[in-house]
């Protein structure tokens, strides 16, 4: 039984050291990160698209800039920002992009 959970802690890191867009806090994580463009005095509207992680094996979501601009009725990107909750492994990230 020990060797099975060394593993799976093994396993645990070894694939978030793999995720490019990972940012340290195992423990907590609360970072928002930019995307691209940065035009948010001419966007009228705003769209978020949410997606959830459960320690970095099991996603769940569409958390993608094409959902959140369809969430917002947004036609023209101006925008976007990505924002991670992390708390002992289990992840909210949630991209909030915004246009016209």
């Amino acid at each position: 039984m020990k060797n099975f959970i060394l593993g799976l802690a093994l396993l645990m890191f070894t694939t978030i050291g793999a995720n490019a867009e990972f940012l340290g806090g195992f423990i907590y994580n609360g970072a928002t990160t930019p995307g691209g463009g940065y035009t948010p005095a001419v966007a009228s509207k705003q769209g978020s698209a949410t997606c959830k992680n459960v320690w970095y094996i099991v996603t769940v979501g569409d958390c993608s800039v094409r959902a959140a601009m369809k969430n917002g009725n947004i036609r023209s990107l101006a925008g976007y920002d990505v924002h991670r909750e992390n708390i002992l492994g289990f992840q909210t990230i949630t991209v909030k992009a915004w246009g016209n």
